[in-house]
């Protein structure tokens, strides 16, 4: 792991966003749902699991790992990453997954967590794309430009890596700051030259505007990542520890029956839940690429440590952050242990 790092002052939240913090879990979680499924909830430990979407519970549920579980798990469900670090900030979750950015955003805040497993999906990620009639044909044509992305999420720092890439920083463009969920109605509304857009928003807005243009996506900026946080409470309980080891287990157990079984991956997620159409919900699958859970070491460090200098160099934190105080050299080693497959790496 990385040596020593020069001590940081957290950034606090000012006390009445503090005060507030349980008012967004009760608008932007989408429930909370128990897995009850071969004996589940027979342990007196108790998992509450920040997820986004659905998309942890119906991975476990769709390759089998919520059955036999010697703990209960219950599901609180967000709509980004930055709701679910106000749900491990109101002490509402042990465990929560989130992007990149939302991760740099918690140790920023000063958060109690720390990293227990990085996912990589290699992959286009965020694709920046430009309304047709925008003047936008490369990066080269951002400056001055309307570009809806969502702050603080991982779209957000997809964006300022593919300005700092131009030499611009946000300054230099006009943001639209809205919800993930809305980033493809803005884009179709045209009151925006380009906005950030999720693989699904990409391939649907494609298919309706054929002459949009594609500026640059993930695949050459990002490196892909999604991380899995714990809270320092939960990893100091043993008997909660031993069951965020098992369930970060079956989740790259659940992680590598996807890519075996995609196709129930697809009707699962895309069709069901995503009320999408089997033909697109495989077109998005296909595109999204493959996902594997990686190392948590240095390289995985070092790109949070850039990205979190980058949201200084753009204003967006008021002081340097050290990235390596939320991540632990013990818990990355036992982690990695239970979580990474054979032959990855970052």
């Amino acid at each position: 792991m990385s040596g020593p790092h020069p001590r940081v002052r957290p950034l606090r939240l000012p006390a009445a966003l503090l005060a507030l913090a349980l008012l967004p879990l009760a608008t932007a979680c989408g429930g909370e749902s128990s897995a009850a499924e071969g004996g589940a909830g027979k342990g007196k430990v108790t998992l509450r699991i920040g997820d986004q979407g659905q998309t942890l519970l119906t991975t476990l549920k769709v390759a089998g790992q919520l059955k036999d579980l010697p703990y209960e798990v219950k599901f609180n469900q967000f709509d980004s990453g930055p709701l679910v670090n106000q749900g491990l900030q109101a002490g509402a979750i042990d465990f929560g997954v989130m992007g990149d950015t939302p991760a740099v955003l918690a140790r920023a805040s000063g958060l109690p967590v720390k990293v227990v497993s990085v996912s990589r999906t290699v992959g286009p990620g965020y694709t920046l794309i430009a309304r047709p009639g925008s003047g936008i044909r490369s990066t080269a044509d951002l400056k001055g430009k309307k570009i809806a992305f969502s702050r603080n999420t991982a779209n957000h720092g997809f964006l300022l890596r593919v300005l700092d890439k131009e030499g611009l920083r946000q300054r230099d463009i006009t943001p639209v700051d809205v919800p993930l969920q809305n980033i493809g109605n803005v884009l179709e509304s045209g009151t925006v030259d380009a906005a950030t857009a999720s693989e699904e928003t990409r391939a649907k807005y494609l298919a309706d505007h054929p002459d949009a243009v594609q500026v640059v996506n993930g695949r050459t900026v990002t490196p892909g990542y999604a991380l899995r946080l714990a809270t320092d409470k939960a990893l100091a309980d043993p008997a909660k520890r031993t069951a965020l080891l098992d369930f970060s287990h079956r989740l790259a157990v659940a992680n590598e029956w996807i890519a075996a079984h995609p196709d129930a991956w697809v009707q699962a997620y895309y069709v069901k839940l995503r009320k999408q159409t089997p033909a697109l919900g495989r077109q998005v699958f296909e595109a999204t690429g493959r996902t594997t859970y990686v190392p948590v070491d240095d390289t995985v460090i070092r790109e949070q440590q850039k990205q979190a200098d980058l949201f200084t160099a753009n204003g967006q934190l008021p002081q340097h952050v050290d990235i390596a105080g939320q991540f632990d050299p013990a818990v990355s080693k036992e982690f990695n242990a239970r979580t990474v497959q054979k032959g990855s790496s970052s």
